[in-house]
């Protein structure tokens, strides 16, 4: 799912994603005095993408966003506890486990539709006219391509058991992904598309900080990973525009 190949694959998905992205941003840009939210818009454009290469079928903006908004909530709400590994603490996690379960209900609500579509498209060909090629769920479906798929055995990636690539790279003074056995495998994926978002961005728009003569904040939060304290804002002007 990401080999080059495969990502090579999903060219059409990814430009519409970009064109996606660029008219959201103009489109906010001219309600706002051409002030625009840079976050926002690169998660949507992000996911754009992610959920096309997972589900393999088109999704409308609206649901896109809410399973942007849905994946955000359960990253945050099911961080590991205390009580996930002492369960006699249970009882005084009530609330948070009782909150944990809402958000699980409601994303199983909202992905299984999903699932039940790809699916349908895969057994019936030209059901769905938006349906893709392949999609990381076809890997799901068939079973075959692993030993022993339904028993829990995570040995089955050590000493090469199983042929999955989980190489990493040696002398590196940055790892944003991670490196050796825990390195990130969307690695190549995520950097194809942070190199064309940005491309696509500054070959659009003039970008200048706001408010004006503004630094950047770099402080942070915690939200599953480390985020800005105060979203990134700019101010953007389509090139050309002399006005």
């Amino acid at each position: 799912m990401l080999s080059s190949s495969r990502i090579k694959e999903f060219h059409s998905i990814r430009s519409q994603a970009m064109d996606k992205l660029i008219d959201r941003l103009r489109a906010e840009a001219k309600a706002n005095g051409g002030v625009v939210s840079v976050l926002k818009n690169a998660r949507f454009a992000v996911f754009c993408i992610l959920l096309r290469m997972c589900f393999g079928i088109e999704m409308d903006e609206e649901t896109i966003e809410k399973m942007d908004l849905i994946t955000k909530n359960v990253l945050i709400t099911l961080d590991p506890r205390i009580d996930d590994f002492l369960p006699i603490l249970r009882p005084f996690f009530g609330k948070q486990r009782k909150r944990a379960l809402q958000v699980r209900k409601q994303q199983v609500e909202n992905i299984t539709p999903f699932i039940q579509q790809r699916r349908v498209a895969i057994r019936n060909p030209g059901s769905n006219n938006s349906a893709m090629r392949f999609s990381y769920l076809d890997t799901l479906f068939d079973l075959k391509i692993w030993s022993n798929p339904e028993k829990f055995d995570p040995d089955r990636f050590y000493l090469g058991k199983e042929d999955a690539d989980i190489t990493g790279v040696t002398m590196v003074k940055m790892i944003p992904f991670g490196a050796g056995r825990r390195i990130c495998p969307g690695l190549t994926m995520a950097t194809v598309h942070i190199h064309l978002m940005l491309a696509r961005m500054v070959q659009e728009f003039e970008w200048t900080a706001y408010p004006p003569n503004s630094d950047i904040d770099f402080s942070g939060k915690f939200e599953f990973t480390v985020v800005m304290s105060n979203t990134l804002k700019s101010r953007i002007k389509p090139r050309g525009d002399t006005r």
